[in-house]
């Protein structure tokens, strides 16, 4: 499966700081709910060689191993791989040092590959796009999982801010939710998503999932209501943003090759 590959020539020098999960119950029932997903349809065909690009500590990739498929993930930090086998040092996944940009797998290696809340750090979207059409074999599918910068919530956020600002009220001195982080390269919204296909892939499905997530009175709330009922509004939002990817906090976009994509792989 392994194919030679020259050297990247970009900076892997990134750390596990720099995510730090919140314990904000709005976050937490994301993050539990887009990890589930992520692997229901990453182990969708039973035995499946699966591809986590941008792995991180590789908790995806050793879910989706536990469930009888071939998982292999690829990260760019040597510390994240090195937590991760420290952490699962039994799981049968396999972790690599690479980046998305630069796959080091044959054509057609994998039956499913994902992507999880990375693609916006990467150096060019477009490149892991064209890699990933290419390692997947011709019935594979590509599922990316995204921020999506323009939902509700930003908008929300943004629209008090500028009140905010209108009444000279003081500013919070860290970066707000809402404005792209130094550490992305592109801002994620869905016109950017249905932007990434090239000639290689073509969007087959797209759904959001979560609303108001970050938005403070929102989270607030959850906070403070019992359990179950915060755990239902959740889910009752979470429904509403399925079928309105505009207006939710994440974007998840599946992908399959085109016939050009299929026939420029052939050849090759």
């Amino acid at each position: 499966m392994t194919t030679a590959t020259t050297k990247p020539a970009f900076d892997l020098d990134y750390s596990i700081d720099d995510f730090v999960p919140s314990e904000r119950r709005d976050s937490q029932y994301l993050y539990r709910a887009l990890e589930d997903a992520m692997v229901e349809l990453a182990t969708g065909v039973p035995g499946a060689r699966v591809l986590d690009v941008a792995c991180g500590t590789g908790k995806q990739a050793m879910r989706i191993a536990a469930r009888g498929c071939t998982a292999v993930g690829i990260e760019a930090s040597a510390e994240m791989i090195g937590v991760g086998r420290w952490l699962q040092p039994q799981s049968e996944a396999r972790m690599l040092r690479s980046l998305a940009e630069s796959l080091p797998f044959a054509d057609g290696s994998f039956e499913r590959v994902i992507c999880q809340g990375s693609l916006d750090h990467f150096a060019d979207p477009h490149a892991f796009m064209r890699e990933a059409a290419r390692v997947l074999t011709p019935d594979g599918r590509l599922v990316i999982a995204l921020a999506n910068f323009e939902g509700l919530s930003c908008r929300l956020g943004r629209l008090v801010d500028a009140t905010k600002r209108r009444l000279q009220r003081p500013r919070p001195p860290w970066r707000l939710y809402w404005e792209t982080p130094e550490d992305h390269n592109v801002r994620g919204d869905l016109p950017f998503v249905r932007s990434l296909g090239g000639d290689a892939l073509v969007l087959e499905r797209c759904v959001g999932m979560s609303m108001f997530w970050l938005f403070g009175p929102y989270s607030g709330l959850l906070d403070a209501l019992p359990e179950r009922a915060a755990g239902a509004l959740w889910r009752a939002l979470d429904r509403a943003a399925r079928s309105r990817p505009q207006h939710a906090d994440m974007i998840i976009s599946t992908w399959r090759r085109t016939e050009a994509g299929t026939c420029q792989t052939t050849a090759g």
